[in-house]
């Protein structure tokens, strides 16, 4: 941990800013399972076309989608592999945390 440098600590922080907004997260698991349009993302996660490119266009600004032509239409796609362990971890982590919440609960009313 002591030879981080600055700079990586600031992308993580920056990554993790982005991972903070419910849309964008949405939008990279839907491209974890392929490549997706701007329309096909806007009626897959309920949200307008313009309100999906500008979330895209934050995530490739930190390279975690890529865009490719397919004749006149652009798909998205997942740029970085990192980027799905993270969010693999990070949903395992919040069930975790919500099966124990759920845990807990049912423990409390039996101690009532």
């Amino acid at each position: 941990m002591k030879n981080i440098s600055n700079e990586v600590l600031t992308e993580i922080v920056h990554i993790h800013k982005i991972l903070a907004n419910p849309s964008r997260v949405k939008i990279l698991l839907l491209l974890s399972e392929g490549q997706q349009n701007v329309s096909q993302i806007s009626e897959a996660i309920g949200l307008e076309q313009s309100a999906v490119s500008h979330q895209l266009k934050m995530l490739k600004a930190h390279q975690l989608v890529t865009q490719a032509r397919n004749g006149k239409a652009i798909n998205y796609q997942i740029g970085d592999s990192h980027i799905l362990q993270l969010l693999k971890l990070s949903i395992a982590h919040a069930q975790e945390l919500e099966s124990d919440h759920i845990h807990d609960s049912q423990t409390s009313s039996y101690d009532a």
